[in-house]
């Protein structure tokens, strides 16, 4: 089995990651089974993963490059997270909001994941140990559908996410129980900028509220 991407709980039976995690290729093909784990260490001989029952994604994936809906849902069995805390979604407009009272000009955000770890120079390598890990990146830019942050690590002395962390959670630094992206795309060698799916907007409000019941 591989590991593929990362996510977040955000209900005791739904686990948010990113669409094209799941939707069907070469490396996942359909009826590909799930598993998910919240395990620190993937190695860890103590590891123990979930079988998922189902999965979904956002039927506009893939129609519009710039609009890209890049979200799915793992589902879990009832009981099976009990005594874990899901995460919170944004309320809609959120970092609009935030955007609007200056809060995110000179903002942090936290990334969580399972991904590789880049080379910050030479030529680029990808390390892989199955730890989850945790950075920050600078706030770069607000559009419709994305937030865009900055993760040359030799410039900002900050970190970022690579391969492997598609699909998981970007918080404001200080508060990490509320999900405003999630992880989508980045340049090739992961020492520049991510770009992430907006949480707090119409379209993946539409998806999402068919699975949860939104703030």
């Amino acid at each position: 089995d591989d590991e593929l991407c990362t996510g977040s709980l955000i209900s005791p039976t739904v686990f948010l990651t990113a669409a094209h995690c799941v939707y069907p290729d070469r490396v996942t093909p359909a009826g590909t089974q799930f598993y998910v784990s919240f395990a620190p260490d993937l190695y860890a001989r103590s590891m123990r993963y979930i079988t998922a029952t189902s999965y979904t994604w956002d039927p506009q994936y893939g129609h519009d490059t710039a609009h890209r809906h890049d979200l799915a849902v793992v589902i879990l069995p009832a009981g099976s997270t009990r005594g874990m805390t899901p995460l919170t979604l944004p309320k809609a407009g959120a970092l609009d909001q935030l955007a609007a009272q200056g809060k995110l000009s000179k903002a942090l955000f936290v990334n969580v994941g399972y991904g590789v770890s880049a080379s910050r120079t030479g030529v680029p390598s990808f390390g892989y140990d199955g730890v989850r890990q945790m950075s920050k990146s600078e706030f770069m830019a607000l559009q419709p559908t994305w937030l865009g942050l900055l993760m040359n690590t030799s410039a900002t002395g900050e970190g970022g996410d690579c391969y492997g962390d598609s699909g998981g959670p970007k918080f404001l630094d200080g508060n990490t129980s509320v999900i405003y992206a999630t992880v989508t795309t980045g340049d090739y060698n992961c020492r520049a900028t991510t770009w992430d799916w907006r949480l707090d907007i119409p379209e993946s409000r539409a998806f999402l509220g068919r699975f949860v019941a939104l703030p």
